[in-house]
């Protein structure tokens, strides 16, 4: 029976979520963001300072920090969860690519049923 559960153990943390490539995937495209507005405003940000401009990105992209950190908390806890489904919506809503082993995930239940029955 010990055997069992450590198989059983061992598969649900081989099969656990990593959110890591959503959460990778949301801030590269909230940068890209951030850089395409940049560049569409480079007229009228040109008499700004160097320092200044720099000061005018670090602000951006702090306050698309802070609009995705909910976001990104929230798959997070998801994944802890094993809920697939709020991350597949999450994904969805921002645009970036369902995660690999999500699919592995939803289909585990094919997989291990036999061991259950041991």
């Amino acid at each position: 029976m010990i055997v069992v559960q450590e198989t059983i153990s061992y598969h649900q943390r081989a099969m656990a979520i990593d959110v890591t490539p959503a959460i990778r995937g949301l801030l590269t495209k909230i940068d890209v963001t951030v850089q395409s507005e940049l560049r569409r405003s480079r007229h009228r940000l040109r008499t700004l300072t160097p320092d200044q401009q720099q000061a005018i990105r670090l602000l951006m992209r702090g306050i698309a920090n802070k609009i995705l950190h909910p976001a990104i908390r929230c798959l997070e806890q998801a994944a802890q969860r094993g809920d697939s489904e709020t991350i597949a919506r999450v994904c969805e809503l921002f645009g970036i690519a369902p995660l690999p082993l999500m699919q592995a995930r939803e289909n585990e239940s094919r997989y291990l049923p036999w061991i259950s029955q041991i």
